[in-house]
This record gives C-alpha cells, sequence and structure tokens, in this order.
C-alpha cells in the first residue's frame, strides 16, 4: 500500500510544471515570428493568446469554448517544463495547472447546442473525381492546399482526400463543426472555388491546431461562389443544423499573470 500511495504522489506531482516562465508579450516587429512549439517535455509558445493555451491545455476546439473577448487578443510569452519522465500526453493538465496558478483561470464544461453542418450526397448523386494512387502524400494521408482564385476569391485543392479530409477542412474555414454523413468511403481529389462569405472570421479561429483566419481579399476582389454552392458542384450538400457538444466556459480569468 505504501508503494502504491507513494506512486500515486510522483503522478499528481507530474501533472505540473518544474520550471515556467509566463510574462506578457511585446511583439517587435523586426524579429521573425516564431512558431508555437510543443516537446516531449517541454512547451514553448511565443506571442500566443489565452485562447491558444485553453484551446491547447483543455483540447477543445475554437466552437467549443466561451468566454470574454480579450482572451483571443492579449498575448503572452509560456516556455514551461515537465519534470523528467514527462510524457508529451502530459503537457496539456500541467497547462491546466499553470493557467489556473498563474491566471486564475477558473472553467467548467457543459454541453450546448451548436451550430453545425452536416455534409450529405445530393439529390443526384456524387460528382467526384476518384484519386489516382500517386495523389496520396505517401504517407497514407492526403494533400490540402489553399490559394488565391483567379477572381480574387479563394481555391481549396484536396488531392487523395476522405469525405474525413473534407469534412474536417470544412470545419476550419466555417468555424464549426462539418459532420460528414455522406456514407462515401473513396479517396477523391476535390477543387472548390469559393467567396469568403460563409468563412470562419477571427473570432471563430485561434486555437491549438487550428488554421488561422483567412487574410483579407484584395481590393476589387469578385465576391464569388458561396461556399456552400460551390459544395452542391460535387453533388454533395451542406445542411445546417445545430449538434449537442460538450463546450468549455471560461468562468474567470486575469489579464496579468502573476509574476514569474
Amino acid at each position: 500500500m505504501l508503494t502504491a500511495c507513494a506512486a500515486w504522489g510522483q503522478s499528481s506531482d507530474a501533472l505540473s510544471f518544474e520550471v515556467d516562465s509566463v510574462k506578457q508579450a511585446t511583439p517587435d516587429p523586426a524579429q521573425p515570428r516564431r512558431r508555437p512549439t510543443v516537446g516531449t517535455d517541454r512547451v514553448e509558445f511565443r506571442n500566443v493568446t489565452l485562447w491558444y493555451c485553453l484551446s491547447f491545455a483543455y483540447g477543445m476546439k475554437s466552437y467549443q469554448m466561451f468566454g470574454p473577448d480579450w482572451l483571443r487578443e492579449a498575448r503572452y510569452e509560456i516556455v514551461a517544463k515537465g519534470p523528467a519522465g514527462t510524457r508529451r500526453e502530459d503537457l496539456p493538465k500541467m497547462m491546466q495547472a499553470l493557467l489556473a496558478q498563474r491566471f486564475k483561470i477558473q472553467t467548467h464544461q457543459e454541453t450546448r447546442d451548436i451550430p453545425a453542418a452536416v455534409l450529405t450526397v445530393g439529390k443526384e448523386g456524387p460528382r467526384l473525381k476518384e484519386a489516382a494512387p500517386e495523389t496520396v502524400d505517401g504517407q497514407g494521408g492526403a494533400q490540402v492546399g489553399m490559394s488565391a482564385s483567379e477572381r480574387g476569391g479563394e481555391r481549396l485543392e484536396i488531392k487523395g482526400g476522405t469525405m474525413s479530409t473534407l469534412a474536417n477542412t470544412l470545419t476550419g474555414l466555417l468555424g464549426r463543426p462539418v459532420v460528414d454523413k455522406t456514407g462515401l468511403t473513396g479517396r477523391y481529389d476535390f477543387i472548390l472555388e469559393f467567396s469568403r462569405t460563409e468563412t470562419a472570421g477571427s473570432n471563430a479561429t485561434g486555437g491549438y491546431n487550428e488554421p488561422p483566419p483567412l487574410p483579407p481579399p484584395p481590393p476589387g476582389a469578385e465576391p464569388g461562389l458561396s461556399i456552400y454552392t460551390s459544395i452542391q458542384q460535387l453533388g454533395l450538400r451542406l445542411v445546417g443544423q445545430k449538434l449537442p457538444l460538450n463546450v468549455l466556459v471560461i468562468d474567470r480569468a486575469d489579464k496579468v499573470p502573476i509574476e514569474n
């Protein structure tokens, strides 16, 4: 029993960082921007928002989080290292402890009906191009690229993607969950050209592992097709509905962290 208690105590201690530094960011335009990184036993988040940190700590997408707007605006430098034996999967729990200690973060989780979209097959059936084997990235995954269309809108190109790939990509673009209900199991090449009308704004993204919001369109750009109309050209449909999802509500957060 004593051995078990000792092991339990070590496990509990391991859920906090051994060394950490937290301070408000003072971005310098002359310095190159460093991407946030997550290692085996450490995190190095440069010029990040608390929204980003909360998304990492609790494994939530932006559409699953609710809190004051400043969480997406104020930026911080957070560098922290776990003790010996730390595993990468321990880091989110450690980040939860750090946020509670340094920012006095208080949260709760509940179920809410969230605006979503269901991806289905149209009445006339799918009009999809089967992917050639060589279009896959060599590791069983799809190739996904975004570029500007000739009309000044957006062009999404997916090579060797499943319907799950398309649904996940649309989730990032729309800032709301897209659920695949097509029943299609193959791999396809998709090309979608659309306007930014329904794409997610800055308040719908910004979490960990999420694509950044699209840059503003060039002056005089054509509005282009709705993304929903563009999907219909593939013989598919996006149908809006609300889905019950687990969400994170931020009840309290201090803008100024406790000093190092």
